[in-house]
């Protein structure tokens, strides 16, 4: 078993039935195992109307975008024809104490063919501090004036809801730049009382092919500003950084939100492609020109950051911590996939001190992950990973399990997990925590399955699971003595 990145390597076993951990206490090992007996309650979910419009290829929560204490959420369809044919859709549903809205209370669309709105969706937080909070969608294919430079519209929140025009629509002017392949609020970046946000554009060159890059804009009383105030580009052809951003988060406690960024073709030193993970701390002017924190993976063609998270503080000492995706990390098993988890500090530290794997070829894990918020209701926060191909009893219908907060950073074991239950849904292609939909103190998660069928049509579907008070269950049973 391969030690990566010099972290404690943690495994799965198939469909976590056989989990195993091997701890060497003088000369005696103990086997942990887990039956999974806990459930989540399946509240919500939506299906797509028309055939490959890719419903739920992005979800997340949305904020309170009306201000009535109950968390909404956004659901991405980059290939529906609501508005546009094929030119794509977002569709906003609000949280109450009843549970989150049946039918869309907002959707919104692109005006052009093809430029794949809702390819990605986040909450921009609250950007112009009037109370509501404000959402960001990607559509990485829009052309206006090049092809594939891509455009971000940003919607401000209201009592009513979200607006029906955007505040603001960003573009960069760069032809195959894919602006917006990956969005997402910064937090409060700068401190000034005002959200931010983040948009990565991975095809974005200036002097290097496809090096990638992610901008940073400020918000403001009058809104989101038009002009990025901080770009971060990779300087090397190829690296594809911007494919994933996250905000938000405090790494080191220190009041300002930082920045996380994922260049899953990133080189490092003589390994070619092994990709990576950099943290911009937040500041009063900002970020810095250069990262305070890289990790690297050291496995070519692994897509070390194809996922990056915050993932809240999961073991309760004030730090946020960081999660990162390997979607095809092949280790006994060919893309198997493999998430990390890295402790918060004054620095991040330096390995990963928890790591996942499916064990199941082309899986995948770790296409997506996320914070789960705190699901349980324990103070500490949870983690969700995707593996989009995984197979149960169904051919690579997908998988998405739930690991809660521990002392140590994420327990050792699953507390829960759920499949797409039909052949090849995709589903865990998106994962994201939907944070309190109805108002009852646990979080909840969203999950995307974009690829789920209804007959043979190709619609795609998004669900919604309610928190609740899940423990993870461990049996410890000693092993016979072996000798070191």
């Amino acid at each position: 078993m391969t030690n990566w990145l010099g972290g404690d390597v943690i495994k799965s076993l198939p469909g976590w039935a056989g989990f195993l951990l091997i701890l060497l206490l003088g000369l005696t090992a103990v086997s942990i195992s887990a039956a999974i007996t806990n459930d989540l309650t399946l509240d919500w979910n939506t299906t797509g109307d028309e055939d490959g419009e890719l419903l739920g290829h992005a979800v997340a929560a949305a904020g309170d975008v009306n201000g009535d204490t109950f968390t909404d959420i956004i659901v991405g369809a980059p290939k529906d024809s609501s508005f546009v044919y094929r030119a794509g859709s977002a569709f906003v549903f609000h949280g109450s104490a009843g549970g989150t809205a049946t039918n869309a209370n907002w959707s919104a669309g692109s005006d052009l063919q093809g430029s794949e709105f809702g390819f990605a969706v986040s909450s921009a937080g609250d950007i112009n501090d009037d109370g509501y909070d404000d959402i960001i969608i990607g559509a990485p294919q829009y052309k206006n004036g090049e092809s594939h430079e891509g455009h971000v519209f940003i919607y401000l929140g209201s009592s009513s809801g979200l607006k029906t025009t955007p505040q603001r629509l960003l573009e960069i002017n760069q032809k195959d730049a894919q602006f917006g392949y990956a969005v997402s609020g910064a937090g409060d970046v700068n401190d000034d009382g005002f959200d931010d946000v983040l948009v990565g554009a991975n095809w974005f060159e200036n002097g290097q092919a496809t090096e990638g890059a992610v901008f940073l804009f400020l918000g403001s009383e009058a809104g989101l500003a038009e002009t990025a105030v901080w770009q971060y580009e990779s300087n090397e052809a190829g690296a594809l950084l911007g494919t994933a951003v996250a905000g938000g988060g405090d790494v080191n406690n220190d009041g300002y939100a930082d920045i996380l960024v994922g260049a899953p073709r990133l080189n490092h030193e003589q390994n070619l492609d092994t990709g990576a993970a950099l943290l911009f701390f937040g500041g009063e002017n900002g970020p810095g020109a250069q990262p305070d924190w890289t990790v690297y993976g050291t496995q070519t063609d692994s897509w070390f950051g194809k996922a990056v998270a915050f993932a809240g503080d999961t073991n309760q000492d004030s730090y946020d911590d960081i999660l990162v995706g390997a979607p095809d990390f092949s280790d006994e098993q060919e893309h198997e996939g493999a998430a990390l988890l890295y402790l918060g500090g004054s620095l991040p530290t330096a390995t990963a001190v928890w790591r996942i794997q499916s064990n199941q070829a082309h899986a995948r894990l770790g296409t997506a992950v996320s914070s789960a918020g705190d699901v349980n209701n324990d103070g500490m926060d949870d983690a969700l990973i995707g593996a989009p191909f995984f197979t149960l009893d169904q051919n690579e219908e997908g998988r998405t399990t739930l690991f809660l907060g521990a002392s140590t950073g994420l327990s050792l074991l699953p507390a829960w997990h759920s499949y797409g239950d039909k052949s090849e849904t995709q589903f865990g292609s998106s994962v994201s925590t939907a944070s309190n939909t109805n108002g009852d103190s646990y979080d909840d998660i969203l999950i995307g399955a974009p690829q789920y069928r209804i007959n043979r049509d190709l619609v795609g579907k998004s669900f919604l699971f309610l928190g609740a008070d899940i423990t993870v269950e461990a049996h410890l049973v000693y092993l016979p003595m072996i000798q070191r």
